[in-house]
């Protein structure tokens, strides 16, 4: 699942839906980890953004991807939300027994690195993803009451 096609998103959520699928269908499941694919919505049902926890890391995810991908709609970036879908992905992850978490982000995208350090990212290293581009890899305790990072 890719949060990042929430740019796609128009309010429409079965034709997003239908999108999500399509992108799904196309990309193939043999080399992918299992995942489960969570919205972070408003009280009136806005979709701000979504998250897609991986179960755990296979070679690919290990380098580039990470136990969580998530994304905030555009139009709901920069209030908090991205901060929050992340801490709440932590909460759920440690639910599944994931004590170790690796989130990774663009190395340009300082939203992103904001995010991660807030719910307590420690900088492992900068890599490439397999497109060439330079990413930041980050590692979150989940295990350690009283880490540095979200308050459970």
């Amino acid at each position: 699942m890719n949060p990042g096609l929430l740019r796609r998103y128009d309010g429409d959520f079965d034709e997003w839906l239908e999108l999500l699928l399509a992108w799904k269908e196309g990309v193939g499941i043999g080399d992918e980890v299992p995942q489960t694919l969570y919205l972070l919505k408003d009280g009136s049902g806005t979709i701000l953004g979504a998250a897609s926890l991986r179960h755990y890391l296979n070679h690919t995810n290990i380098v580039d991807g990470g136990h969580v991908g998530y994304g905030i709609c555009p139009e709901y970036r920069g209030r908090g939300y991205g901060t929050l879908l992340l801490r709440l992905s932590l909460r759920r992850l440690s639910a599944m027994g994931v004590e170790r978490v690796l989130v990774t982000c663009d190395s340009d995208n300082e939203a992103s690195r904001r995010v991660i350090l807030a719910n307590g990212g420690v900088l492992e290293n900068h890599a490439m993803d397999e497109d060439g581009i330079p990413i930041d890899r980050f590692w979150i305790d989940n295990a350690r009451p009283g880490r540095s990072g979200p308050q459970n």
